[in-house]
C-alpha cells in the first residue's frame, strides 16, 4: 500500500523504499466509482512480445526499437513533429495474469470516474491537474503528438545520443540566427565558470564540460543565456555579443512573466542575473548610480520567488529519507539548492533595498549542513568545497534575516523601539550570534577570493545591526533637544558625539566604525580589482557604498576625530580608484558608484590628506600620469584618483647637454612626484639620466611610498609605444595612466623651408604629433572606464607661427594643438580634460641651453617683453594646474613670456 508523502503520492512511496516492499497506490471504492471490467478468459489474453530494450546509444539512422518510425524528419535534423506507431501485437495496456475471478458486470467502464482523486479541489489548479491526469490516461483526445515522447504510455521515446546532440546547441535560437557560433557560447560559458561561478553555484557542474554543451543548450535554455548574457558583458571589444544575449535573456523574462511553462532552470536564471544585473538588460544607463541593480535585483528575484513557489521547491525545505543514489533525488537536491538560493537571494535585497521581504516561508530547514547539498560536494580532494561555503552564506544569511525582522520591521516599530531603548537586548543576542558564526566559519579554508566574500559579509552584518544603536543615538539625543536652542543641528549632535565614550551605546557605535572602516580596508587591500573584484556580485559594491556614506555621516555630526579624517579620507580615495580598477566600463557599477561616492565627499572639504596618491609614472618626450587612490581635492576635482604618469625626463632625443636634466619633462615630473604620483619614466637612449633622476626623487623621505619605473620606448615606432602600456600595468599593480602629458618633441633647426629634407618633415611629425595620437588612444579607454581623466600635451608657440624652428616643427605642434581641441570636445562627458601648454623660448632644455645659445637669433632675451627665458619649472606649474583644474577643457596656455 503506498503511503503519501512529501514527494506528492507517486509510487513508490518512501516507506516502501524502506521496507524493500512493492508500492501499490491503491484506488477509491467510495461512491460507487470503483474501476468494473468486464470478465476476461485467461485464453483471450494478448501475449507481449520479446522486444528488445530501447538502446539509446544507437545512431539516430538505427532502428532504435521494433515498430518505432520517424517519419519526414528534416535534413537539418530539426525536429518538428515525430510520428510514433506500434505494432499490432503490442498490447496497449499490460494486463497481468491472474488466476482470481473477475466479477461481470454490465454497467459501462468509467475510466474518468476512477482517475479523478476521491478528495475534493481545493482550487481550480487542483481541478485542472485532474483533468490533465485524464488527458495523460487517454480519456481526452490528442490534438498531437509531442515530438520525442511516446503518446501510447506517456515514456520517452529512445532518441539516440547523437540525434540530441546535433539537435542542442544548433537549435539554439542564437546559433539558429547566426548571432553566435558554438565556439563562441563555449568560450563564454568557460569564462562564466572561471570568473563568476564560485559566487553563487547554481548551474549543474556538467554543463562546463564542453561535451554537455548540447544537453546545457536543449535542457536549460534560461539558465544557458544567463551565464551567456553575464559573461559577455566583459567582452567590452565586441558590444555586439552582450547586446544580443541580453535581448534573447530579456524575451525569455518576458515570457517567464507571461507564465509559460518553465523548470527549475528558470529559476537559477532569474537568481544568476539579480546576482550581476548585466547593464544590457536595462534600455538606459545612467552615469552614475541611481540603485537600478537594486529596483531590477528586487524584481527578478520575487519573479523567481513566484516560479519556485509555482513548482513546489518549498517541499525541499524538509529532509526525506530518499536514496541519494537516485536520479531522483538528485534532482531534489538540485530544487533544495535552488530554493534556498532563493531565500538567500531574496532576504539580502530585502535588506538591502529596506522592504519586506518577498516570501515568509518556508524558508531552509534549521540544521541543513554541507551534506544537505550534494550537488555542490567536491568530486575530488582538489575540488574546492562549495557546499560547505553555501552552508557558511546560508547561516549568515539567517542572522540577516533575523536583525531585519526585529530592528527593522517597519519605521513606526523601529522609530518606537529606538525611543523605548529595548533595543540593547535584542542587539546584544545578535552580536553573540554573529560572534559564534565567526568562531564557526572564520577558520573555513577555501581559496582566498572566496574567503574574502565571507570577511565581507560577516563585517557588513556587524555594521548593519550596530548601526541600529547608532541611529537610535541619535534619535534619543533629538528628542531632548530644546525647542529654542541657538545651535544648529549638526553642532547640537556634535556636542554630544565628540565624546562617544559618555554615550550609553558607545561600544555599539564604536564597533560601527571600526565594522564599517574594516569593510573598506578589506575592499581596498584585500582583493584584486581586476582579477577578483570585477566579477564579484554586486552587493559587494553597494556594501562597500553603504560603508563609505555610513562613516561620512559619522563624519558630519563628529563621531570621528579630527586624526581619523585624513585616514577616512585615504580609505574614501583608495575605495573610488579600486570601484574604477574592477570596472570593464563607465557603465560597469563600480564605475558609476564610485563617480557618486567622489562627488560626495568632495564636498566634504576635508584638509588634503598628509600624503598624496601613491602611484605616478613620468616621461618627458611623452607623459602621464598614475597615482594610486588618494586625490586631493582642488577644485571639483581630484588630482589624481588611480592613475600614471608618463614624462620622458632626457629631454629632446636630438639634444644631450648636460643642462638636459632640467628638461620640461624633468619638471614635470619632480612636480608631480610633490603631490605623491607614482612615476613611469620613459626614455629613447639614456636609461642613466633616468635611473638619476628616479634616485633623486626617492632621496627624499617623503617620496619613499612612491613606485618609479622606466621604460626604454622609440617614440617613432608603433610597436614600441604599444608595448609601453603592458610594462607599466606590471611595474605598478595592473594600474593604467590616469593622466597623459605627452611632452615627445623632436625639433631640428632648419628655418629656410626649402632646406627641409621629407625625411626630416616625416620624422618630426611623427615624433611630435604621431606618437601623441597613439599615446592618447592607448589612455582613452581606461580613462573613460573610470570617468575621470586628463590629458596634457606639450605644444610651442610655434604653432601660432611664431618660435624659431621650421615649418616642419611648426606644423607638427599646430596639429598637436589642433588635436587638442578636437578631443576636448568628445571626451568631456567621460569627465577627461584635454588642454595643451604651449611654451616659448626655455631655458633648460635640448633646444634652448641658456641665453648664449639664442644670442643674436630671433629668439634672443632682448626680444621677449619680460626681458628673460622662461623657466622649466614654470611650465611644470601650469601643467599641473591642468591637472588639477577638471573644468578647464579645450585651451591652450601660451607661456611665452609676453611673446606673441
Amino acid at each position: 500500500m503506498a503511503h503519501r508523502d512529501v514527494s506528492g503520492g507517486s509510487p513508490p512511496c518512501q516507506r516502501c523504499i524502506k521496507d524493500g516492499r512493492e508500492c501499490v497506490l491503491a484506488t477509491s471504492n467510495r461512491g460507487g466509482s470503483r474501476i468494473r471490467k468486464k470478465n476476461l478468459s485467461l485464453g483471450h489474453l494478448p501475449t507481449a512480445p520479446s522486444a528488445s530494450p530501447l538502446k539509446h546509444e544507437l545512431p539516430f539512422a538505427q532502428t532504435s526499437a521494433p515498430g518505432i518510425q520517424y517519419n519526414n524528419l528534416p535534413q537539418d535534423n530539426s525536429l518538428n513533429v515525430l510520428s510514433v506507431t506500434r505494432p499490432p501485437e503490442t498490447p496497449v495496456e499490460s494486463v497481468a495474469t491472474s488466476t482470481a475471478s473477475v466479477e461481470p458486470d454490465d454497467d459501462s467502464i468509467s475510466n474518468a470516474d476512477s482517475t479523478i482523486p476521491t478528495t475534493l479541489p481545493s482550487n481550480p489548479s487542483d481541478a485542472w491537474q485532474n483533468l490533465q491526469e485524464l488527458h495523460g490516461n487517454g480519456e481526452v483526445p490528442s490534438m498531437g503528438y509531442k515530438a520525442g515522447v511516446d503518446q501510447v504510455n506517456g515514456s520517452q521515446v529512445g532518441l539516440s545520443t547523437q540525434f540530441v546532440s546535433s539537435r542542442g546547441i544548433m537549435s539554439y535560437r542564437l546559433v539558429r540566427e547566426g548571432h553566435l557560433t558554438p565556439q563562441i557560447i563555449s568560450s563564454l560559458v568557460s569564462h562564466y565558470h572561471s570568473n563568476y561561478h564560485a559566487h553563487l553555484p547554481l548551474v549543474p557542474r556538467q554543463y562546463f564540460d564542453p561535451a554537455h554543451l548540447d544537453h546545457f543548450a536543449a535542457q536549460c535554455k534560461h539558465l544557458l543565456t544567463a551565464v551567456l548574457t553575464i559573461a559577455s558583458k566583459d567582452d567590452i571589444g565586441n558590444p555586439y555579443l552582450h547586446e544580443c544575449c541580453s535581448r534573447y535573456m530579456h524575451d525569455l523574462i518576458s515570457g517567464i512573466a507571461a507564465g509559460i511553462d518553465c523548470g527549475v532552470e528558470s529559476v537559477e536564471a532569474l537568481l544568476l542575473l539579480a546576482e550581476w544585473e548585466p547593464q544590457g538588460l536595462r534600455n538606459r544607463v545612467e552615469s552614475v548610480g541611481k540603485g537600478e541593480e537594486d529596483r531590477a535585483a528586487w524584481m527578478h528575484v520575487g519573479t523567481a520567488l513566484r516560479v519556485g513557489n509555482f513548482l513546489g521547491l518549498e517541499r525541499t525545505s524538509f529532509r526525506n529519507e530518499a536514496n541519494e543514489a537516485t536520479e531522483e533525488s538528485e534532482l531534489h537536491a538540485r530544487n533544495r539548492l535552488a530554493w534556498a538560493s532563493c531565500y538567500i537571494s531574496d532576504r539580502l535585497i530585502s535588506l538591502r533595498i529596506g522592504k519586506g521581504f518577498w516570501a515568509r516561508g518556508p524558508g531552509p530547514m534549521t540544521g541543513f549542513s554541507g551534506r544537505d547539498f550534494p550537488t555542490l560536494r567536491p568530486l575530488v580532494s582538489s575540488d574546492e568545497d562549495y557546499a560547505r561555503i553555501f552552508h557558511a552564506h546560508l547561516e549568515l544569511t539567517q542572522l540577516y534575516s533575523n536583525v531585519h525582522d526585529v530592528l527593522y520591521t517597519g519605521m513606526r516599530t523601529s522609530g518606537h523601539m529606538m525611543l523605548r531603548g529595548d533595543y540593547v537586548k535584542y542587539i546584544d543576542e545578535f552580536r553573540h550570534s554573529i560572534a559564534r558564526w565567526q568562531v564557526n566559519w572564520g577558520d573555513l579554508v577555501c581559496a582566498s577570493h572566496i574567503k574574502v566574500t565571507l570577511r565581507m559579509s560577516y563585517e557588513y552584518l556587524c555594521l548593519y545591526t550596530n548601526a541600529f544603536a547608532f541611529q537610535a543615538a541619535i534619535s534619543q539625543i533629538l528628542s531632548k533637544r530644546p525647542e529654542e536652542d541657538d545651535y544648529t543641528l549638526r553642532d547640537y549632535l556634535k556636542s554630544f558625539f565628540s565624546e562617544i565614550g559618555s554615550l550609553q551605546d558607545a561600544r555599539f557605535i564604536l564597533e560601527s566604525l571600526r565594522a564599517a572602516k574594516s569593510y573598506l580596508r578589506i575592499l581596498t587591500t584585500d582583493i584584486d580589482p581586476v582579477q577578483y573584484l570585477r566579477y564579484m556580485p554586486v552587493r559587494y559594491y553597494l556594501y562597500s557604498i553603504y560603508s563609505a556614506v555610513f562613516l561620512f555621516k559619522a563624519r558630519s555630526i563628529g563621531a570621528l576625530k579630527k586624526d581619523e579624517e585624513h585616514e577616512i579620507r585615504q580609505i574614501m580615495s583608495q575605495t573610488v580608484a579600486i570601484l574604477r580598477q574592477a570596472s570593464n566600463s563607465s557603465q560597469d557599477p563600480g564605475s558609476r558608484y564610485a563617480h557618486l561616492l567622489e562627488r560626495l565627499w568632495q564636498r566634504s572639504k576635508l584638509p588634503p590628506p598628509a600624503s598624496g596618491p601613491d602611484v605616478k609614472w613620468a616621461d618627458s618626450h611623452a607623459s602621464k600620469i598614475y597615482s594610486d587612490p588618494q586625490p586631493e581635492p582642488i577644485g571639483q576635482i581630484p588630482f589624481s584618483e588611480a592613475g600614471v604618469c608618463y614624462l620622458r625626463p632626457d629631454g629632446l632625443s636630438k639634444f644631450s647637454s648636460p643642462t638636459a636634466y632640467l628638461s620640461i619633462g624633468i619638471a614635470c615630473a619632480l612636480e608631480l612626484a610633490s603631490h605623491g604620483i607614482h612615476l613611469a619614466l620613459t626614455y629613447n637612449s639614456n636609461g642613466s639620466k633616468v635611473e638619476r633622476l628616479i634616485q633623486a626623487i626617492c632621496a627624499s623621505p617623503e617620496n619613499s611610498h612612491l613606485r618609479l619605473s622606466s621604460h626604454q620606448v622609440d617614440m617613432s615606432s608603433t610597436s614600441s609605444i604599444g608595448s609601453l602600456f603592458p610594462a607599466i600595468q606590471s611595474a605598478h599593480r595592473n594600474h593604467l595612466p590616469d593622466i597623459l602629458i605627452s611632452n615627445a618633441g623632436r625639433g631640428i633647426r632648419i628655418p629656410d623651408i626649402v632646406d627641409i629634407p621629407l625625411s626630416e618633415w616625416s620624422a618630426t611629425i611623427t615624433i611630435n604629433l604621431t606618437s601623441a595620437f597613439l599615446l592618447a588612444q592607448h589612455c582613452v579607454p581606461h580613462m573613460r572606464s573610470q570617468h575621470w581623466g586628463r590629458i596634457v600635451f606639450i605644444s610651442s608657440i610655434a604653432a601660432y607661427g611664431g618660435g624659431i624652428n621650421g615649418a616642419h616643427y611648426a606644423a607638427s605642434k599646430g596639429g598637436l594643438v589642433a588635436l587638442s581641441k578636437n578631443l576636448s570636445t568628445r571626451l568631456a562627458g567621460d569627465g577627461i580634460s584635454v588642454n595643451d601648454v604651449a611654451p616659448a623660448m626655455i631655458e633648460g632644455t635640448g633646444m634652448i641651453p641658456n641665453e648664449e645659445a639664442v644670442r643674436g637669433t630671433p629668439g634672443d632675451v632682448k626680444g621677449i617683453p619680460v626681458g628673460r627665458l622662461g623657466q622649466t619649472d614654470e611650465v611644470a606649474r601650469v601643467v599641473g594646474m591642468c591637472v588639477r583644474t577638471g573644468y578647464m577643457t579645450g585651451q591652450s596656455l601660451v607661456i611665452g613670456g609676453g611673446l606673441k
